[in-house]
């Protein structure tokens, strides 16, 4: 019912304890990472999932955070469900009934012909959407999720202004990001944080030179509405 897509560098422990919070076996759900083939802990990685059929593991060339959006649409090529779940490696599911909860809410949606972007952070506030769980048919619709690495902000801007976000209170997830003291300081941290200093606000759809883009991908959701279900 749900593929869960994650990219991940220099995390196996976490990236499995991450993973097993979400009960991929007893819900029967399928997770998709990407590693990179240069990844220093490669083989432990291969070590640690080989053994679980509901992972698939892709090994690339590194593009980097810079190009996380890329990651995650080549993983979402290759899902078997039509509900896609943007995770991270640094994240927890803390409800252990998450998915039941999610099941109930998401009965009546036709994931695969309806477009549609579920929010599970922020509790009933729509102001963050971090680790979006979309349809099917939002990604086939658009051809990508969004077209910056933070891809939560462009899903997020999608679903509001094309009325298609719907919030799911009771599963908000665990981020190490900044919550002290369980917060995740790694290399990888430090390289995600580095190239976000880079790029500064670039990446950020409302404020820079992706704004049509941003723009032409809700006009594509609401004429798909307008057309597919006479609104």
């Amino acid at each position: 019912m749900i593929s869960v897509i994650v990219p991940s560098r220099g995390r196996p422990d976490e990236l499995l304890l991450s993973l097993n919070s979400l009960r991929l076996v007893e819900n029967g759900l399928e997770a998709l990472v990407w590693l990179d083939n240069d990844d220093p802990k490669l083989d432990q990685y291969q070590r640690l999932l080989k053994s679980n059929d509901q992972i698939k593991v892709f090994v690339k060339d590194r593009v980097a955070y810079k190009k996380i959006h890329e990651m995650q649409h080549f993983l979402a090529t290759q899902a078997s469900f039509d509900w896609i779940f943007i995770w991270n490696d640094d994240a927890t599911m803390t409800n252990p009934d998450w998915f039941a909860i999610f099941k109930n809410f998401v009965k009546d949606f036709e994931p695969a012909t309806q477009p549609v972007v579920i929010n599970i952070w922020g509790q009933g506030i729509t102001i963050k959407n971090l680790f979006p769980i979309v349809s099917r048919a939002y990604f086939e619709i658009l051809g990508h999720f969004g077209l910056t690495p933070t891809l939560d902000v462009w899903v997020r801007m999608v679903g509001v202004e094309a009325n298609i976000t719907y919030d799911l209170n009771g599963i908000k997830p665990k981020h190490r990001k900044d919550k002290v003291p369980d917060i995740l300081i790694d290399e990888t941290f430090e390289d995600v944080e580095s190239d976000r200093l880079e790029f500064g606000g670039q990446w950020d759809p409302r404020h820079s030179h992706l704004r049509p883009l941003l723009e032409a991908d809700i006009e594509k959701i609401l004429r798909y509405k307008k057309v597919s279900f006479k609104l």
